[in-house]
């Protein structure tokens, strides 16, 4: 039997705003799916928030260092 542990942590994002562009919250998806151990990502621009999932224990600086090359602060 294999047992996963999925994490779901949410993040407030200074400047995610209903009015921003697609271009955006595809840069922010894509620079955090490719932080090892991310699984999912969820962006919520009407509550300036970004949802990661994981599948286990990953380095908080490297979820910071996505959203720097994504243009994002959180």
């Amino acid at each position: 039997m294999i047992t996963i542990a999925y994490s779901l942590v949410t993040y407030e994002v200074s400047g995610l705003s209903p009015a921003t562009c697609e271009h955006c919250l595809s840069a922010i998806r894509s620079e955090l799916i490719q932080v090892r151990g991310v699984v999912g990502v969820d962006v919520t621009p009407a509550r300036s928030r970004v949802g990661v999932l994981t599948d286990g224990p990953v380095d908080r600086g490297l979820i910071e260092a996505a959203f720097a090359a994504a243009g994002c602060d959180v």
